[in-house]
């Protein structure tokens, strides 16, 4: 590069970079050469800063001696032992999965309908739901565990000596410790939406682990089914309540009844009055008959012949009797009216009474053999969606996972280390 005259040299303002045939730059040429001269600055800076900092960096290390050992503290031997253990020493655990869903036997929760007179509730799906519920808790409780440990080596199948000490039972602990230990073995969700839940049982056998999942199964339903039926034995003690006061309402008006008919001296006053209707007219309908005959016969014969006198006795004993029946249908006497039209309605309204009583008993008989039935029978069962099969091979621990979370553990523990020693020191 030329610079200018000398006389313009002593002006550091009047400075023009040149190229090497002594012709100025123009301004982009300018500004490439600034760009390039600024970046070989900055890359002889950083380099002058890495070896100041690795620099700086090895003669903390040996100001501080803690650093290596707070390294093999927090990292390598953290990582080393959880390497270890899930790789070498971690026994395998055999998981066996279903999934269920509780459904009433009806069928449905909305077939489920109370009976006409409410002696008897179906199945509503909130019970359902409270059900499901019922059954997560129960799966995870103590007396679940109680209940498998009667029918079911569970402390033996936990405490082998072939398990790995840390995922070992001991079968000296009370049955608290148990419990705890239960409920890492066992896992159950619930799906919200659905209801459907799943259950997961991990053992140190596959076998073992098909066994407990079945058993937890059979168990649960066999709960859920018996907190029903102290209900269902209710709804059948009230419903034989019921069947017997409407018995001895229907028996109270029968007799009623009985005693109206007895005391009034009339069978029955409904059938009677029919009864006298209806030979009235048979009457009448004999002594048209003969009016007829005696019309006819009249024609040919003497008004005192046999024929002529006979038809005539005829007709006037049908008007006698006809008049008697109508006099004894409707008495003239005004007592006697009385009492038969107070007899006639006490009738009708125990009859109707009657006819209501019995209709009442025969839905109330009904709804009775109902309740029967359904305390007799299972209400609510457990729908299998995916029945228990038996593994084929563990999937627990897992063991790469393990490994990898406490290296990564390791890592920010001895980075916090780190930054800890250095705020101390």
């Amino acid at each position: 590069m030329a610079r200018r005259p000398a006389g313009e040299a002593n002006n550091p303002m009047n400075v023009e970079i040149r190229n090497p045939q002594g012709q100025p730059l123009s301004t982009a040429d300018k500004s490439q050469a600034v760009a390039e001269s600024l970046r070989q600055i900055a890359r002889l800076s950083r380099f002058a800063d890495r070896k100041k900092g690795i620099r700086s960096y090895q003669s903390h290390v040996k100001r501080d001696p803690w650093l290596p050992v707070l390294f093999v503290l927090c990292f390598v031997l953290p990582t080393l032992c959880g390497a270890v253990y899930y790789g070498l020493i971690a026994s395998d655990r055999y998981v066996t999965e279903t999934h269920f869903a509780i459904r009433p036997a009806l069928g449905g929760a909305e077939k489920a309908a109370p009976d006409k007179v409410g002696t008897n509730l179906g199945v509503p799906k909130e019970l359902i739901a409270q059900d499901t519920l019922i059954t997560y808790e129960y799966v995870m409780s103590r007396a679940m565990l109680e209940v498998l440990e009667k029918d079911l080596p569970l402390r033996e199948w936990f405490s082998r000596d072939s398990i790995d000490y840390l995922s070992r039972l001991d079968p000296e602990k009370p049955i608290e410790k148990f419990v705890k230990y239960w409920r890492h073995r066992v896992s159950i969700d619930v799906e919200s939406g659905s209801g459907i839940m799943t259950l997961a049982v991990n053992a140190f056998d596959p076998q073992e682990s098909l066994t407990i999942t079945k058993a937890v199964v059979k168990e649960a339903e066999r709960m859920v089914n018996e907190l029903s039926m102290r209900a269902r034995n209710d709804a059948v003690a009230e419903s034989n309540r019921e069947l017997k006061l409407a018995e001895e309402r229907m028996t109270r008006i029968r007799f009623a009844v009985r005693d109206l008919r007895n005391r009034d001296g009339v069978l029955d006053a409904q059938k009677t009055n029919e009864a006298n209707l209806k030979t009235i007219g048979e009457l009448r309908t004999a002594r048209i008959n003969l009016a007829v005959q005696l019309t006819v016969a009249q024609r040919d014969l003497g008004p005192n012949s046999n024929r002529i006198v006979e038809l005539k006795t005829q007709i006037k004993d049908l008007d006698e009797n006809i008049a008697r029946l109508e006099r004894q249908a409707a008495s003239v006497d005004p007592e006697q009216k009385r009492l038969l039209s107070d007899a006639m309605t006490r009738f009708e309204g125990f009859d109707n009474e009657r006819k209501d009583a019995e209709k009442y008993y025969a839905a109330v008989l009904a709804a009775n053999e109902r309740a029967r039935i359904i305390a007799a029978r299972q209400i609510e069962f457990f729908s299998m969606i995916v029945p228990p099969v038996l593994a084929q091979s563990a999937v627990q621990p897992r063991r790469v996972l393990m490994i990898s979370l406490i290296t990564a553990g390791a890592a920010i523990l001895f980075a916090g280390a780190m930054f800890a020693r250095k705020q101390v020191a």
